[in-house]
């Protein structure tokens, strides 16, 4: 396993990163705009891979619009499929996205819309580059096992970006989706979150929060799990020098579990 983060592209970025003593960045756009900046600016960050070291490990498209009354929208899919090339052209190992439900159309009609987008994805890719849903639900349906013993079953070649604090804050149990579906793992955020009773308080630093990181890398060994471990800094609390301060603390704490 390695551990890396989220982060930005910019020469700071890299610097940051290896700063930290992370081994990679994961880039996260959260619109169609700044999916667009990011292919834009793929020849820079070859540049700065090469100057730092620091690689790209996975890139990801968030915050979904692309499912219109049940189908693809064409002219959004072809920013996906871009990316998916300017991720294999970057050498990184996982393409992470979802897809939006359509309230005004059947369920029927919704799984079908998101068989169809991955895999479209999954032909795009080729084997090149894992394509992975994530399994946040921010404008994406995809989240629990029952969609993905649909979706999933129907295309054995797609992965899951898990992040444990997206069930723990459903109220779903992570430990068993973590057990019944690591192996199709590619791609694992270490965020903490922290309730109050059922009041959600924080997403803190990992080791500082609710989740248990001891059972939860127990199995993802037990899973033969051996991909990136990407932080993500997500709070309301731990910002600037604070959340430097806070990273550094997650990193210490996670690489207890890298044996």
């Amino acid at each position: 396993m390695r551990l890396g983060r989220i982060k930005g592209y910019s020469a700071a970025d890299f610097d940051k990163v290896k700063e930290q003593g992370l081994s990679f960045i994961e880039i996260c756009t959260n619109n169609q705009h700044e999916a667009e900046l990011f292919l834009s600016a793929s020849e820079g960050i070859k540049n700065e891979i090469a100057r730092t070291g620091i690689d790209i490990s996975c890139v990801g498209r968030w915050n979904h619009d692309i499912n219109v009354g049940g189908y693809v929208h064409e002219d959004r899919m072809k920013v996906y499929l871009a990316q998916i090339d300017a991720a294999i052209d970057l050498g990184a190992k996982t393409y992470v996205c979802g897809i939006n439900k359509d309230e005004s159309v059947s369920l029927y009609k919704n799984y079908s819309c998101a068989i169809e987008l991955f895999g479209r994805l999954l032909e795009r890719a080729d084997g090149r580059i894992n394509i992975a849903v994530e399994n946040c639900d921010w404008n994406n349906f995809i989240v629990t096992p029952r969609d993905w013993e649909i979706v999933l079953g129907e295309l054995p070649g797609l992965k899951i970006k898990y992040d444990c604090s997206h069930a723990y804050n459903r109220g779903d149990n992570y430990l068993d989706e973590l057990s019944d579906w690591g192996e199709r793992i590619a791609h694992f955020h270490v965020k903490g979150t922290t309730h109050a009773g059922k009041r959600w308080v924080d997403d803190p630093p990992a080791g500082m929060d609710d989740i248990k990181w001891g059972s939860v890398f127990s199995i993802l060994y037990a899973r033969d799990y051996n991909g990136d471990l990407s932080i993500e800094p997500h709070s309301r609390t731990w910002h600037g020098a604070l959340g430097d301060a806070g990273v550094a603390f997650t990193k210490n704490y996670i690489e207890q579990f890298m044996l």
